[in-house]
């Protein structure tokens, strides 16, 4: 059994250290909060509020209504990209040509991106790991990230060759997915239920 020390950079930048056996780094990085793996650093991911629950929960379902045959929607599924690299997106669709191709066990932790990644922009978030997330998807096979910002009320679509922010009055929507569509003011209406 091999030890591996991992540095973790906590919200109020304090660099930790971990020591962790192989067979248990699953388990680990499992444990809430979350963790993800990159660069060569573990960075927790931030625990969901409401507005982030909400955002979540709405879209994943939206997303489910329009995959139906398609493949499969899944809230905070981790994903596999390479060697030190693990990532668990806030919302996943995996299409079924990509899924079919993994056995069972292998479909709980797929080995790459999924086809659409969505990631919710919680007020601690740094636009640099955001970023280099999207990056991350892109390259391991996602053909669009969405990254969602409940606060600005915008979705920035992200694909290998560009990247579009819409605001409420537009429609998020990719050629990837032409039948996919949805009004951005629709990803933020729960937020205005009266209560």
């Amino acid at each position: 059994m091999t030890d591996r020390a991992v540095l973790s950079a906590g919200r109020d930048g304090v660099i930790e250290c971990y020591v962790v056996t192989m067979l248990s780094i699953d388990a680990w990085l499992d444990e809430k909060p979350y963790k993800e793996l990159y660069d060569g650093v573990v960075h927790e991911k931030v625990s969901a509020q409401r507005t982030h629950a909400i955002v979540a929960v709405h879209l994943a379902g939206r997303l489910e209504a329009w995959a139906d045959r398609r493949g499969e929607v899944g809230v905070e599924w981790r994903v596999y990209l390479a060697e030190g690299t693990t990532l668990v997106p806030d919302v996943a669709f995996f299409s079924n040509e990509r899924l079919a191709q993994l056995s069972k066990l292998e479909r709980e932790k797929p080995p790459f991106s999924p086809d659409i990644a969505v990631e919710i922009r919680s007020p601690d978030d740094r636009e640099r790991n955001i970023r280099r997330k999207t990056e991350l998807y892109l390259a391991h096979g996602a053909k669009t990230v969405l990254n969602v910002d409940p606060f600005q009320r915008a979705v920035r679509v992200s694909d290998s060759e560009a990247e579009l922010t819409l605001r409420v009055g537009e429609t998020v929507w990719h050629p990837a997915f032409p039948d996919l569509q949805i009004p951005v003011s629709e990803i933020f209406a729960p937020l205005d239920r009266k209560i």
